[in-house]
């Protein structure tokens, strides 16, 4: 995986390591893409048609389309109350989720508990109904109730180390800390076998969860003593270290971690950008020079020099890049492809993606291939070689190259045209859930507000839980409408499913922001900034901390933003709007 890039920041942007030591991210969770409003939903199938059980009975069907009614309209209370009598009566467990993801977006704990309850009775086996049971629970005071819950989660996951995690991180939810702690305490006792490494890796998570950082690192250090091998641990234990300013003995446990696996590739790379970041630039290189010379990692070590401002030296490594063989000679064009773009070479970018004619990454140096030839200014021949691709019998193939040609119009400024390429996309996938949301984001940016809505209520009506839709409805409703109770009960119905993914943190935030509750806001926008250096995100904290009496903090914030990208077009304006110089 490249963990260093060069600056080609834009609204969709990759990821570097910048994340990798912060303490938000200290979580086992996987994290969403961090990314714009943009962000494409977490499921794509290729319709917008989900399979579910069908009702029990004709009332349950009422109780839900009635429930999903309400829900439509901005009546989360309704919905919660259609849903909870369909969960109660219904022996579908689909149905108690659906009425528990609801509950909890309307913030009706008790509901959702009882939701909740009913799911994880329904479908025993499945962990996120427990999950979703003791969480509930927590927040209703039910310790015994969510204890047993946990219980069953420990159950089905063997006591692994996955378990406890997962167990700590529904804890770190309760309102009352010391009362989480009881209720682990507990739990430690019904479990006497379970590995005691294990059990203090996860109260370390918990901690950090709460705030106590020492007591995190006190855990996780003895978690490491109990059993050294363990590379998450050390880690672990290394990244609290560093957060807490303990420099030598975090870089200390990382390194003993890439000791124990030189060739765990992000382990490496992840210590080498560490020593990069402490001043040890020859050492993180030496670190790169010792891993195993994949195509991968000669495109990371030139993004690395890139990002230290070694130009020369990147551009010798991408020269004896290109002297080495691998058993794979079009993977090495892909990662040869990317070296080019890293260094502005875009015509090499171009030759090399040309050079990638089969295996997994065929598809995507095609589509990159054509981009790049558009943005060069020869926008026929990317065009063509694009429809070249639809006449493949593959309807991924036909999806993608449609989507390809949309963004190159709309990154050369040509919106209305862009907007074109999706109708006709549209009228050849029609259940594209990806060219739908597309196509609903342009409808968003050209202003036609009910034409996106109509798009994203066509994703919800068969995806109820694509956050991405959620959140871009709600999104669209708050920022071009005065329909803020309905935006806010998607917004927070998307919060619900992903609470760490950055555009999600945004909305809630801005959203907060519409309804006058300012401080609320702030804390929201900063938050989402955290997990995600976007210039959108910026504009929007900078306008709230701006008209809140924080002047000098929203033109820093700004400042960063117009560094990552300066023609960001929130950005750009909401400077205009306020009247800002920077």
């Amino acid at each position: 995986m490249v963990k260093w890039i060069p600056k080609i920041r834009n609204r969709y942007a990759l990821l570097t390591l910048a994340g990798w030591l912060m303490v938000t991210q200290l979580g086992g969770c996987a994290s969403a893409p961090a990314s714009g409003r943009e962000t494409q939903p977490e499921e794509l199938p290729p319709s917008v048609v989900e399979e579910t059980a069908a009702p029990t009975s004709e009332n349950v069907m009422y109780r839900v389309f009635a429930g999903e009614y309400l829900g439509s309209e901005g009546d989360l209370e309704g919905a919660v109350g259609e849903y909870l009598e369909a969960a109660m009566e219904s022996e579908d467990p689909a149905i108690a989720r659906r009425a528990t993801r609801i509950a909890l977006a309307a913030e009706a704990w008790q509901e959702a508990a009882m939701a909740a309850v009913r799911w994880a009775v329904l479908a025993p086996e499945s962990v996120p109904a427990h999950d979703s049971a003791a969480s509930s629970l927590l927040m209703v005071g039910d310790y015994l109730g969510a204890e047993y819950q946990l219980l069953e989660i420990l159950d089905l996951l063997n006591d692994s180390t996955d378990a406890w995690l997962l167990v700590s991180r529904i804890l770190a939810r309760a309102s009352d800390p010391v009362q989480a702690d009881v209720v682990l305490e507990e739990l430690l006792a019904r479990r006497p076998e379970a590995d005691e490494a294990d059990v203090y890796y996860a109260r370390s998570q918990l901690a950090v969860t709460s705030g106590d950082l020492k007591q995190a690192f006190e855990l996780a250090r003895r978690a490491v003593e109990l059993n050294p091998e363990r590379t998450e641990f050390l880690t672990w234990a290394g990244r609290i270290a560093l957060n807490i300013g303990l420099k030598d003995t975090g870089l200390e446990y990382i390194r003993r971690a890439w000791e124990l696996a030189p060739e765990e590739h992000d382990l490496a790379l992840g210590y080498a950008d560490l020593l990069a970041r402490n001043g040890q630039p020859d050492a993180a290189r030496k670190v790169m020079e010792e891993m195993r010379q994949t195509p991968d990692v000669m495109l990371s070590r030139i993004l690395f020099e890139l990002a230290d401002n070694k130009r020369s030296r990147a551009e010798a490594l991408f020269t004896t890049f290109g002297g080495m063989e691998f058993d794979d000679p079009q993977e090495k064009a892909f990662y040869q492809a990317q070296a080019a773009e890293a260094l502005s070479l875009r015509k090499q970018a171009i030759a090399y993606y040309g050079q990638v004619k089969d295996g997994d990454r065929a598809l995507a140096a095609a589509l990159r291939r054509a981009e790049l030839i558009g943005l060069e200014g020869d926008l026929d021949t990317a065009r063509a070689e694009l429809a070249r691709l639809r006449l493949r019998p593959d309807s991924l193939v036909i999806e993608q190259s449609w989507l390809t040609e949309a963004r190159i119009l709309r990154e050369l400024g040509q919106r209305q045209e862009s907007y074109e390429v999706l109708d006709q996309a549209l009228a050849q996938l029609p259940a594209s859930v990806p060219i739908l949301y597309t196509h609903s984001l342009l409808a968003a940016e050209l202003g036609w507000v009910d034409v996106a809505e109509q798009d994203l209520r066509t994703i919800l009506a068969a995806q109820p839980e694509n956050a991405a839709a959620l959140n871009a409805l709600g999104y669209t409703l708050a920022d071009q409408t005065e329909r803020y109770e309905e935006a806010e009960a998607l917004i927070r119905q998307a919060y619900i499913l992903q609470p760490e993914e950055a555009s999600i943190v945004d909305s809630m935030g801005w959203i907060a922001y519409r309804r006058g509750r300012i401080e609320e806001a702030i804390e929201f926008l900063a938050k989402a900034w955290e997990l995600d250096r976007n210039p959108e995100i910026a504009a929007h904290l900078g306008e709230v901390l701006w008209v809140s009496g924080k002047q000098e903090q929203a033109l820093q914030i700004w400042r960063e933003g117009r560094e990552i990208d300066a023609a960001n077009l929130v950005l750009v304006e909401t400077l205009d709007r306020l009247g800002i110089e920077l």
